[in-house]
């Protein structure tokens, strides 16, 4: 079988600029304005940002027919900031660009909005130009493209035990296992042995279209399969692939067959280690791979691993991180202090959570520096 591995092998993501726009949208789905005073704007390659400015002196136009004074001034305030960041921007990005406004509340109160302005270079092509006001922002299109894309079926078929599965983004799903119920060599002679090889031989096509008619049925179905890798003991898997039961649109996706020794669940598993480099942008090689790095050097005590907030940051002061690992659930970020009287700065780590509150209760303080009461933050960042 001949394979082209052109459509397999693409450019590994950005993971960190992944994750900051994660946490991004995580903070932006907790945003929610009194009324239609939040603008979403996804913006094409193609798309002139002349033309794009004009769509939104037009919506200026047609916002001045809200009744609502203080409406009105969000909205407007919403459009007007766009207005200003777009005289900036020279072209769009090769991916397009997706741009947030709107009026926050910062209290239960309405008059208490304050705009605020969030723009994303998103990690995928942005098709459309779309222009949304409501009380929320627009994210399920951002978050479709956050949503990992590889997706690679598995099959692993033995005579006696096989499986089916699929590895998308850092999960590996197994679907199905089947067991096929077939006895071993018969050992009687003449037309008794024949007679026997031929119900074993039906048995055995019987097992693999059972194996088709569900594989068909879930894998034809994914919107993106970007190949299908199959294994297992013996001659068992060319007989699957040979018997033709597996619909052809899938049969032109197969990229390997691999001989393994063991059939069934174990097998994905070997599977998947003996063709992890054809698949080596999916979030779940390349993590498996780099955990295993850092466990290693951290077990041979070689000095070339750390762990830790404090340690971690240490070696990033020093630029000795060659790599660095996180959890999708860190919630910790870095407060910059500062006084506009004296220009004192001072940095903080803190948890998302307590940033707001910690913020109320650094305006009774005073400067360490000038003791003047002109304290505050003045920037957050992941």
């Amino acid at each position: 079988m001949t394979i082209d591995m052109s459509t397999a092998l693409k450019k590994k993501p950005n993971d960190l600029k992944l994750f900051k726009t994660k946490k991004l949208l995580d903070e932006l789905k907790k945003k929610k304005g009194f009324h239609t005073e939040f603008i979403s704007l996804y913006i094409p390659h193609d798309r002139k940002i002349s033309d794009v400015t004009n769509h939104l002196k037009n919506e200026i136009s047609e916002s001045q027919n809200i009744k609502s004074k203080l409406t009105r001034k969000n909205v407007l305030d919403s459009i007007s900031s766009l207005l200003g960041k777009l005289k900036n921007i020279k072209g769009v990005p090769e991916n397009g660009l997706v741009m947030f406004s709107g009026a926050v509340p910062q209290s239960n109160t309405p008059g208490t909005e304050k705009n605020e302005l969030y723009i994303i270079e998103p990690p995928d092509i942005v098709k459309t130009f779309r222009y949304h006001c409501s009380s929320e922002f627009l994210l399920s299109p951002l978050e479709k493209m956050l949503t990992s894309k590889e997706t690679y079926g598995l099959l692993v078929i033995g005579r006696n035990e096989s499986a089916a599965g699929y590895i998308k983004g850092n999960k590996v799903v197994i679907v199905k296992e089947f067991t096929s119920g077939i006895h071993g060599k018969h050992h009687a002679g003449g037309q008794s042995q024949k007679r026997y090889e031929r119900l074993i031989e039906e048995g055995e096509k019987r097992f693999y279209r059972r194996i088709s008619d569900v594989v068909n049925d879930i894998f034809l179905k994914f919107e993106n399969l970007d190949g299908i890798f199959v294994g297992g003991p013996g001659q068992s898997k060319d007989k699957f692939v040979s018997d033709e039961s597996l619909d052809y649109r899938l049969r032109n996706k197969i990229l390997d067959i691999v001989d393994l020794g063991y059939g069934g669940v174990e097998g994905i598993r070997v599977l998947i280690e003996k063709v992890k480099k054809q698949m080596e942008n999916v979030k779940y090689i390349r993590e498996k791979e780099v955990m295993q790095r850092f466990m290693k050097e951290i077990s041979n005590e070689s000095n070339l691993a750390t762990y830790g907030l404090t340690e971690v940051q240490k070696a990033l002061t020093y630029g000795a991180v060659e790599i660095l690992l996180f959890s999708e659930k860190i919630n910790i970020h870095k407060v910059k202090l500062g006084c506009s009287n004296c220009d004192f700065t001072e940095n903080k780590n803190m948890d998302q959570k307590l940033i707001k509150k910690f913020g109320e209760e650094i305006q009774e303080e005073s400067c360490p520096n000038c003791k003047s009461n002109t304290f505050t933050i003045i920037e957050t960042s992941l």
